[in-house]
């Protein structure tokens, strides 16, 4: 089969996001890009993630094409593609509805970096691209563009799109932005936030490339 194991590591994240309660249901999409073929494994549309098997993942080309499996892809394929385009270093992508991260998207304002790991695995604020059609080509260009060199962002009246340098990366990103996302909305209602400066953000962010983990294995 090909990319058996990439494609069974898919489940494996799609599986986690649901028990960390990141996704209800079948929402929410994952993919992980092949480094050796820039080849796509990404979840398919609308089936139940503890029922998947390594078949039911899907592989596409960087534009989009089916190269193997017979399910229907998830819908928001274009977005993950338009993501991998731009972005050389990404070999991960969760989409996730988290219910905090979500409730921030669906005001339309970014989360502010008040906890360390958010600046140091997102890179400061997750600002959130403005509202687009799920699935659609608009949605995936606008959010691939805003996304810039940052990590993770939120999608208007949507949910959270994370990266990262490989599949396990990105949902360690979706984590974080959900815990950054619960304690912002917590600490707004105890008081004024003291939000972690640019300059300090950026330098919490060099840190964890540089030190953090036994390999640099997160982003």
């Amino acid at each position: 089969m090909l990319l058996k194991e990439l494609r069974e590591k898919v489940i494996e994240i799609a599986l986690k996001a649901q028990k960390e309660r990141l996704i209800p249901l079948t929402m929410g999409n994952f993919s992980a890009r092949d480094r050796r073929t820039g080849y796509i494994c990404i979840t398919p549309s609308g089936m139940e993630y503890d029922k998947l098997t390594a078949e039911d993942i899907v592989i596409l080309d960087i534009e989009g094409n089916i190269l193997d499996g017979e399910r229907k892809p998830s819908i928001e394929q274009p977005l993950h593609c338009a993501v991998y385009r731009r972005r050389k270093d990404v070999f991960g992508i969760s989409h996730t509805h988290s219910v905090f991260a979500t409730a921030w998207a669906a005001c339309n304002e970014s989360i502010p970096v008040v906890v360390a790991e958010l600046a140091a695995l997102i890179g400061g604020p997750v600002e959130c691209a403005i509202y687009k059609p799920m699935g659609s080509l608009e949605l995936a260009e606008t959010a691939a563009i805003r996304l810039r060199d940052r990590h993770a962002i939120l999608l208007a009246n949507h949910g959270v799109l994370a990266v990262g340098h490989d599949i396990d990366s990105a949902f360690a990103n979706s984590v974080v932005v959900e815990e950054g996302a619960k304690i912002a909305f917590y600490a707004r209602q105890i008081g004024v936030m003291r939000l972690i400066p640019e300059e300090e953000c950026r330098s919490l962010r060099k840190i964890s490339l540089e030190k953090y983990g036994q390999k640099n294995d997160i982003l």
